[in-house]
């Protein structure tokens, strides 16, 4: 049953809303009765939250609604709001997606939902995180494009709740590409941003130093505005930044890995790349190949910096209740109690080494920016633990769909994920951008920039 018209204000871009709520065209109520009627007749299937608000939406959209008829304006006002179940909002449990952790109501916001509350969103409840962000699939939810396969994870009830028109913004996280490939895999936008420069307090960590909190949207604008509201320093947080270092020199060089790529992508993927990278061609951009180490050595670093960041934040729960986790997932926490401090130093150690050899490698040859797939592959059918690359190789679902994105959470650097287009099977595919570390914004006006070149992702059908 389709529901809606395709500019609907499900489906508005936040500019546009916020005019309409000025204008006195519409209202935030009028827009999340619209919403909660989606919700309604498509939940069901898609399963997107953990925990709905409609008593506090309800509220908060009122509040919205009194703030337009008084002229008293703010960033976000009326605008619905989906948080990934690993932000803590007040009065609502903090589940991770475990029976293990949610048992009481959360005090107080995360630092970044009290700015995004602040800023005037209607925040409709918890969206749905693999178990502890560790994975990339989000059971039980499904992809909007096709409610056969998944929607990519950990962020994944963000991201499919913004491809349905269920709500118009959404935060999630980021440790291997937890934003991004949802976001690549349902059409949406997502960006894991530089280190530092988001707040990380009051949000479940699964590794202290590659956790990173991020924008979701339909659009990059949308992404631009959230960002604007959750940048800033956080004393709480130890890795905030108290200030943004000064965006490094432009360069006009774009690198790209096409070593990765070969036997990796599908021919849609293939297709759709190629006339992304043209279009950022057009943009004065200057293609070079990029000769870095494989993903899987990204892979492999990325693992042993997590394994023990991620025991010892979850070492008492494993310990005390390991009875209320999901089938393995003790063990896999448990996998990093072994660490020794000099194997994790030595790690630590490498990683700064490569982010250094990488960024001189940019500066040298004068990369701006770095283009490639989010996913090698499109979304998979939702209880298959394996795939195949074109090559014939085999790899396990979350092998696959970090190959590209891991690689940015061990350097740091702002990447963002958004459409270029449906294959011929009817599914999203990605383009993942990354920029030099607090180039941010830049990142930004080149993915804006682009996807007024790119034509609009079509709606899901019957969406």
């Amino acid at each position: 049953m389709a529901l809606g018209t395709p500019d609907d204000n499900a489906f508005t871009d936040a500019g546009t809303l916020l005019a309409r709520f000025a204008r006195q065209e519409t209202t935030p109520t009028t827009v999340l009765r619209e919403q909660e009627a989606r919700l309604a007749a498509l939940e069901p299937v898609l399963r997107c939250y953990i925990t709905h608000d409609l008593a506090g939406s309800t509220a908060a959209a009122r509040a919205a609604d009194q703030a337009w008829r008084e002229g008293r304006p703010r960033p976000l006002l009326g605008l619905t709001l989906g948080v990934k179940d690993l932000y803590d909002v007040a009065g609502l449990p903090t589940t991770g997606g475990s029976a293990a952790y949610g048992q009481e109501p959360a005090q107080a916001d995360a630092t970044v939902v009290a700015r995004l509350r602040e800023a005037g969103v209607v925040i409709t409840g918890k969206t749905n995180t693999e178990e502890l962000a560790f994975g990339v699939i989000t059971e039980p939810t499904r992809n909007p494009y096709d409610p056969s396969r998944i929607p990519g994870g950990s962020s994944g009830g963000s991201a499919a709740a913004l491809a349905a028109g269920l709500i118009h913004l959404a935060i999630g996280t980021d440790t291997a590409g937890s934003i991004r490939i949802p976001s690549a895999l349902c059409g949406v936008v997502g960006l894991k941003p530089s280190t530092g420069l988001t707040s990380r307090s009051g949000v479940m960590p699964l590794s202290d130093t590659l956790d990173f909190a991020g924008p979701m949207a339909r659009t990059v604008a949308d992404v631009r505005l959230m960002l604007d509201v959750m940048a800033g320093y956080d004393p709480d947080d130890p890795l905030s930044l108290p200030a943004l270092p000064p965006a490094p020199p432009r360069l006009d060089g774009l690198g790209i890995p096409w070593a990765w790529l070969e036997g990796e992508i599908d021919q849609d993927t293939r297709r759709l790349f190629a006339h992304s990278v043209e279009l950022l061609e057009r943009l004065g951009l200057r293609p070079q190949s990029l000769d870095w180490p494989r993903p899987e050595e990204f892979m492999a670093l990325q693992g042993r910096i997590r394994a023990p960041e991620t025991y010892l934040t979850h070492r008492d729960a494993i310990s005390d209740r390991p009875g209320r986790f999901g089938p393995g997932l003790v063990e896999r926490i448990a996998a990093g109690r072994d660490t020794q401090a000099v194997d994790y130093v030595q790690a630590m150690r490498e990683r700064q080494g490569v982010r250094r050899e990488l960024e001189r490698d940019l500066e040298q040859r004068g990369i701006g920016f770095v283009a490639l797939p989010t996913t090698p592959i499109p979304a998979p059918p939702a209880g298959v633990p394996k795939v195949q690359l074109p090559s014939g190789q085999g790899l396990t679902v979350r092998e696959a769909l970090i190959r590209y994105t891991a690689p940015f959470n061990v350097t740091g650097w702002p990447a963002l994920s958004l459409p270029m287009g449906l294959g011929g099977d009817g599914l999203p595919r990605g383009l993942q951008l990354a920029g030099r570390i607090y180039d941010d914004y830049a990142l930004l006006d080149l993915a804006e920039r682009l996807s007024g070149l790119l034509p609009p992702l079509p709606r899901p059908r019957n969406l």
